[in-house]
């Protein structure tokens, strides 16, 4: 079922099967998949679409129609995507991005609503956090803020990380250069904005532990339910 036709569940946590969405959100580099692993063990039904995206990229089909696209530099010799080449050439020619978006999205986007009415459909659910066993989805996917999905969703998490923890993070495992994560997150919506229109806010510095944001999101969870005030822990 597309967003469009789905009901909007903006009620607060209650007695009901309807699943309940948070949505994360945050800077490149600030640890949102930290966050979606954590709220997986909480038992959350956690949709990640660039894991959607990841897999949609290594079907043949799909590797086929992207070299017809973009020319065939975008192939590597073993038969797989040359995943550099790609990205740095849709982020500097937007025809090229898309191209790209055209071919990927609407696959990714099938996925989601798959996944969506499944956790729907199933009624309640005896891992969930939640009252009566209200379903949890932790909904993690780019842009979030102009995706048809954020009507969607009850609850947005901002993750904050210093600038210097991102930028250390993404050199030292992406292998990104120094800059690249600034020129990217030109051209999204400033970070101040994702974190204005978010309802709460998620530390991840480097020197924080994952059992303190396991504890953070906690806590979110306990006064989204009604069980708390104020600020996290």
């Amino acid at each position: 079922m597309p967003p469009s036709e789905m009901c909007e569940n903006h009620d607060p946590v209650g007695d009901t099967t309807d699943p309940w969405i948070i949505a994360i959100t945050g800077g490149i580099g600030s640890g949102k998949s930290t966050v979606a692993k954590i709220f997986d063990s909480l038992g959350a039904h956690v949709i990640d679409a660039d894991q959607m995206a990841h897999e949609i990229l290594e079907q043949p089909e799909v590797i086929s129609e992207i070299e017809q696209a973009l020319g065939d530099q975008m192939k590597s010799a073993d038969g797989s995507l040359n995943r550099d080449a790609i990205s740095k050439l849709v982020f500097c020619d937007q025809q090229a991005l898309a191209a790209l978006e055209k071919i990927v999205h609407p696959r990714v986007r099938k996925r989601i609503d798959v996944a969506l009415a499944k956790v729907a459909e199933m009624g309640s659910d005896r891992g969930s956090p939640l009252p009566s066993g209200r379903p949890l989805i932790l909904l993690d996917i780019p842009l979030l803020e102009s995706s048809p999905y954020r009507k969607l969703v009850d609850r947005v998490l901002f993750i904050e990380a210093p600038e210097e923890d991102r930028e250390q993070r993404l050199q030292q495992h992406r292998g990104w250069k120094p800059g690249e994560r600034a020129l990217r997150e030109s051209a999204q919506v400033p970070l101040s904005e994702k974190k204005e229109t978010a309802d709460g806010v998620i530390s991840n510095r480097n020197e924080t532990s994952d059992e303190e944001i396991k504890q953070q999101c906690r806590s979110f969870l306990k006064q989204w339910m009604g069980h708390g005030e104020g600020e996290p822990e």
